[in-house]
């Protein structure tokens, strides 16, 4: 059979790629090479609870652009991957010259914890500072403080506008928290993003505002006493500049990591949207494997994206697979036995149990104890 490529297949399916110009700057080809090696050391946002700087170090690069991050001191089956140019991601000694708190490897106190001893005991190096991408220009966005209150888009909820915190600052984004809300439902926008609203948003646009968990006062919200008895600060109205909604449109295909087996891209295409969401479909699967993401999420890319920059994409199963069988033939269809359901730590598998795929696993949201349960932070 014949080779696979985009363009002939965008032929096949009579269906256009979604254009250039719908993508973010970090979405979209980048201009750098990915200079990570394995065993660098670095500080990174840690993807469960995005408020917490942690140290990291590189396990894995994949041919191309992805980096596999491990936390120091803790099972592999918590990695997670970036792309190299993430945004989430910062050289060694950022948290101290930020003044921001950096959370120790497991079994360090904070207070005992010195980058250049750690590194020296561990016989590792740290990762270059030119490795991370820089804003051009420091983009500080004016207007906006911590602690400054607005109004947010639950991002894990997305039908909610909750009453919100802005918590940190760094570079033009902005760390949102839920007021009363657990730390896990905390993320990150941009300053012009538009999961972020001024106070008296909703009272304005008749929707309704979700108060905090165990408000007394909660039918009788008012900003302007809630403001008091915080002693806080409403974000000022001018501050906000959204930029525009997303223009993506169902039947446009792209490239998108596969959240269930985050090593792998796949061919997608988007079957459904709202106004800040696509839901692609993964070609060639079944649509219960079809997934709601951000439209600015990092993790998906225009047509050509891997090519590009060098990482292996999965074609949809039953054309021939450029990348070969490398599992040990997994029962579930369309699946090689790539990954685990455990997460990093197994490269491959060869049932049902450990495939990310199957009807066993499908609906299981996270399988994983908690990182940081039981421990005091």
């Amino acid at each position: 059979r014949k080779v696979w490529t985009w363009v002939s297949y965008l032929e096949e399916e009579r269906m256009p790629a979604a254009p250039l110009k719908l993508f973010r700057e970090y979405q979209s080809f980048p201009q750098g090479r990915n200079g990570f090696a394995v065993g660098l050391k670095l500080e990174g946002l840690d993807p469960v609870r995005p408020s917490r700087f942690c140290v990291l170090t590189v396990a894995e690069v994949v041919k191309g652009y992805r980096v596999r991050l491990h936390f120091d001191g803790y099972p592999e089956c918590y990695d997670f991957w970036v792309n190299a140019d993430s945004t989430d991601i910062h050289p060694v000694g950022f948290c101290e010259t930020t003044s921001r708190k950096l959370l120790p490897p497991k079994g360090l106190k904070e207070g005992e914890f010195n980058w250049t001893s750690y590194l020296k005991n561990c016989n590792a190096q740290a990762a270059p500072e030119s490795l991370f991408k820089t804003l051009s220009t420091p983009v500080t966005p004016s207007g906006f403080h911590p602690g400054m209150k607005l109004e947010a888009m639950n991002k894990k909820k997305p039908s909610l506008m909750c009453v919100a915190t802005i918590m940190d600052i760094v570079d033009n984004r902005l760390l949102i928290h839920f007021d009363n809300w657990d730390e896990s439902f905390n993320y990150w926008c941009e300053a012009s993003s538009l999961y972020i609203r001024p106070v008296g948003y909703c009272q304005e646009t008749g929707t309704p505002l979700t108060t905090p968990p165990g408000y007394k006062d909660s039918n009788a919200f008012s900003w302007e006493k809630y403001l008091k008895e915080t002693n806080s600060q409403a974000a000022p109205a001018t501050a906000f500049i959204p930029h525009p909604a997303h223009e993506f449109q169902v039947n446009m295909k792209l490239e998108a990591v596969d959240k269930r087996n985050p090593i792998l891209i796949r061919v997608v295409t988007i079957v459904d949207k709202d106004d800040h969401r696509i839901k692609i479909h993964f070609d060639g699967w079944d649509s219960n494997y079809d997934l709601w993401v951000y439209a600015d999420s990092p993790d998906i890319h225009p047509v050509g994206w891997c090519a590009k920059t060098g990482h292996p994409l999965q074609v949809p199963p039953g054309v021939v697979d450029l990348v070969g069988k490398v599992g040990q033939g997994c029962p579930t269809p369309g699946c090689h036995g790539i990954g685990h359901v455990k997460g990093s730590r197994y490269g491959t598998h060869h049932t049902v149990i450990g495939c990310p795929y199957s009807d066993v696993n499908l609906k299981k949201e996270n399988l994983l104890q908690d990182r940081l349960s039981g421990e005091k932070y």
